[in-house]
């Protein structure tokens, strides 16, 4: 039996001119989300957040778009974030079509088009640029979504269904441009290694703190090595003190370079494990050959 085509919403002016705008605003003044925090339905769950990595303010939607953020800055492969990545409308209607799929739209806006809803830009969570040690840039495109969202028995069968839908739509889409787009969840990242990039990436946050020279860097971190491992029940605050008046230097920088050593990799601390001010370091095992 022949199955019905789906209607799909209608393309605008109103949407074409939005979408020229934004094209020329990115041209001209570099990359921007398509959806802001404030533009976004979920206000008050989202969060602006500026990187190091890319020098610019980051608009995340939910606090669960928080997790792989902070796992994408933190890969050193990783050189730009452009999150809520606009789709081409076009192209996107095209495949939803394809598929028997009916594209998003603006259902709120078809009272001023004579009842036919105005078709709705997609967006991606994030596209991740990422260059390969041969220097070559590749896409990856992030789909995040709360795993109750894709679960039947938690949230409705209709809303999962179409959640799935609309995914299909952009998998297609990345498809076609020869890029592998992944899904994610909350529970596709370790909390503890989120919970610790948040504490350790702050250290950007002073950033004259940690502009020394590479002969300071290396007497601070190499004092940490010493006394982590003479004295491994000592607490990450005394360990700070201790360095700071070692050193005669101000405990809230020592700490800004702990803080950076860890999360360059420098100094060998277990991130599955939360750091705390009032505990030990949990030191990562270096397993050993033969």
């Amino acid at each position: 039996m022949k199955i019905k085509p789906v209607k799909q919403p209608i393309i605008t002016d109103a949407e074409i001119a939005k979408t020229q705008r934004y094209n020329r605003v990115v041209k001209s003044g570099g990359y921007r989300p398509w959806v802001t925090v404030r533009q976004s339905h979920t206000y008050g769950q989202g969060q602006v957040v500026y990187s190091h990595k890319t020098k610019r303010e980051h608009h995340l939607l939910s606090r669960g778009e928080r997790l792989p953020f902070f796992y994408l800055e933190h890969d050193s492969a990783v050189v730009d974030i452009l999150e809520q990545y606009p789709l081409p409308l076009h192209q996107t209607l095209e495949i939803a079509a394809s598929l028997n799929i009916v594209h998003p739209g603006n259902y709120k806006e078809r009272v001023h088009h004579d009842g036919r809803i105005p078709a709705k830009t997609m967006t991606q969570d994030f596209v991740v640029i990422r260059r390969s040690a041969s220097g070559r840039h590749t896409l990856t495109p992030y789909s995040f979504k709360y795993s109750d969202a894709l679960d039947p028995k938690l949230t409705s069968p209709r809303s999962v269904n179409r959640t799935l839908a609309k995914e299909r739509i952009a998998m297609e889409f990345w498809r076609s441009q020869s890029a592998d787009h992944v899904l994610v969840t909350e529970k596709s990242f370790n909390a503890s290694v989120v919970y610790n990039l948040e504490f350790l990436r702050e250290c950007f946050d002073e950033p004259e703190h940690i502009q020394v020279s590479e002969d300071v860097y290396a007497i601070v971190t190499g004092r940490f090595r010493h006394h982590m491992m003479v004295v491994p029940s000592s607490t990450l605050l005394t360990l700070l003190k201790r360095v700071a008046q070692e050193l005669n230097i101000t405990a809230l920088q020592v700490k800004s370079l702990f803080q950076h050593a860890v999360y360059t990799g420098l100094l060998a601390v277990d991130l599955t494990q939360r750091i705390e001010l009032y505990r030990p370091l949990p030191v990562k095992v270096v397993g050993h050959a033969g």
